[in-house]
């Protein structure tokens, strides 16, 4: 690449023409200034921020121009800031001034200075070697060849979910458990169909924000099965992971179950109308998560299609609003639950782990090109429940967010409470022995649900169970069944199936029978 030489520091730029970003998309490279294509935020490189003799700004240009070719906006825009700091150290300047070589002395120099950030050292380390590979004047492979057995360090990784950190970890499996047990109940009544879909599509992919702020319409395929007419829900996943892939460019596919699949045809009809009653900007995409207007950065530029894609950001405020709406309170915080990508990935993984998943199956999972990033979910100890007694019901139950119903006094004040095929009754049920009647456990407040009761009952928010209806004893069965499963040997995935409306239950108990309000 030719660039031009520099006099002096505020004279010409060293222009590094018009250059292809790793997307295909053109940057201006040829002023002080370099606007990147980024979907997310705006991002320039201000080369007025560089205070350097001009040979050094000269490699700098040409250095990051070749790193926008190769790597995203974000590590480009990380490699810039870090680069800046080169001028904090007078061993560099005064080595420069003096004609070169630079020796490793400036490393250590910086390296030593509490005003900057370790994990920087990587960004100006691979700027020397680029230099000294280049030929460039100044730079020599020996100098090269001693930073390169530096031990510099960087940020600890996967902190938050070796500790299980409460507020940046993983949910644990009580959390995980109350999340969905409301987004079913209460879902589709508190949350816009943007917001609903957005969650479960985090429960199920477990993909960084930027994943789903690329999604689009055309990547949800209803495909009917041949002789039933039955949908199959298939979903095209954009890969951000891939070393290569960038902008769309490649794609995970999956197919979504039958709920999950309702809800993002859902969304796509709404996007649909809300398009044929405001209008559309010509030339955009139709995104699967729209903004309600363009942004003005992107339009008539090289990224005019993605202008109505909400940004990464954006999608991580509307999580952090549908857990607000949804209101699940952590039993390990008793503070609502903090949401983000991160949390639902670390989660994902997290239980792909407990699942059996090996560490390429759980890569790919992520959507990781290796395995360098997965070790730290097999290090950490299960998250699951193992033992969930009765009493451990009754303590956990109030604070676990479970039981979604209202426990009533009288049937004047239940809904449907004239009703008598609207009783939830009760059949003792002991292993091995045929059920027998007892007590009715509260009123349904809608329809026949198809529903298995009363197990599925207690995390129904049309459920309304009796002050005084035999919850205990149904409380005592599914934790018996419990036992005998675990006691079998058998996998916790199904031992642990009814977790949930065991602690529905240990909070309907604890409320009739006076341990909580």
């Amino acid at each position: 690449m030719n660039a031009n030489k520099v006099v002096a520091a505020g004279h010409d730029f060293p222009s590094q023409g018009i250059v292809l970003d790793r997307a295909g998309l053109e940057v201006n490279a040829t002023g002080w200034e370099w606007k990147l294509n980024n979907l997310s935020k705006r991002v320039i490189l201000k080369f007025q921020r560089l205070c350097l003799d001009p040979l050094l700004l000269d490699t700098v240009a040409m250095h990051l121009a070749e790193r926008i070719q190769v790597t995203s906006p974000d590590n480009v825009y990380n490699a810039f800031n870090s680069l800046c700091l080169l001028s904090r150290s007078k061993t560099i300047v005064d080595e420069t001034a003096s004609g070169g070589p630079i020796t490793n002395a400036f490393f250590v120099e910086l390296r030593a200075r509490n005003d900057v950030e370790v994990w920087r050292l990587h960004h100006i380390r691979f700027w020397y070697r680029w230099c000294a590979e280049q030929g460039l004047p100044l730079f020599s492979r020996e100098t090269a060849d001693l930073l390169d057995d530096f031990v510099i360090g960087g940020n600890e990784k996967g902190r938050a979910v070796r500790t299980r950190d409460p507020e940046h970890g993983a949910f644990d499996e009580i959390e995980f458990g109350a999340i969905v047990v409301k987004l079913r109940a209460i879902g589709a009544e508190v949350l816009t169909r943007l917001e609903l879909a957005l969650v479960w599509l985090e429960i199920a992919f477990g993909r960084n924000a930027f994943t789903y702020a690329l999604m689009r319409e055309e990547d949800y395929r209803p495909l009917p099965e041949v002789g039933t007419g039955r949908l199959y829900h298939r979903f095209n996943v954009p890969q951000i992971k891939q070393r290569g892939e960038y902008l769309r460019s490649g794609f995970d596919p999956k197919q979504l179950n039958q709920e999950l699949g309702a809800i993002v045809s859902e969304l796509v009809a709404e996007n649909a109308r809300t398009r044929a009653r405001d209008g559309w900007p010509e030339g955009c995409a139709l995104p699967l998560f729209a903004r309600s207007s363009p942004q003005p950065d992107l339009m008539n530029g090289p990224l005019h299609e993605f202008a109505m894609h909400m940004t990464g950001v954006e999608i991580t405020e509307t999580l952090q609003r549908a857990m607000r709406k949804l209101d699940v309170v952590s039993h390990r915080t008793g503070k609502r639950i903090k949401s983000n990508s991160r949390r639902y990935r670390r989660t994902f993984a997290t239980r792909m782990v407990e699942e059996g998943a090996s560490p390429a199956q759980l890569a790919i999972g992520l959507g990781h090109s290796d395995l360098q990033h997965v070790g730290v979910y097999y290090e950490t100890r299960s998250s699951q429940v193992e033992r969930l007694d009765a009493a451990l019901a009754v303590t956990l139950g109030p604070i676990a967010d479970a039981f979604m119903g209202r426990i009533i006094d009288d049937e004047a004040d239940a809904v449907n409470g004239g009703d008598p095929a609207k009783r939830i009754p009760w059949f003792r049920r002991k292993f091995g022995e045929k059920p027998q009647r007892g007590d009715d456990l509260g009123v349904c407040g809608s329809g026949p649900c198809g529903l298995f009761a009363p197990v599925s009952c207690y995390t129904c928010a049309k459920f309304q169970p009796w002050k005084n209806g035999p919850h205990r004893e149904v409380l005592d069965w599914l934790v018996e069944e419990r036992e005998r499963m675990q006691k079998q040997g058998l996998d916790p995935q199904i031992f642990k199936i009814h977790d949930a409306t065991i602690l529905a239950v240990g909070k309907v108990v604890a409320a009739c029978e006076g341990d909580a309000e």
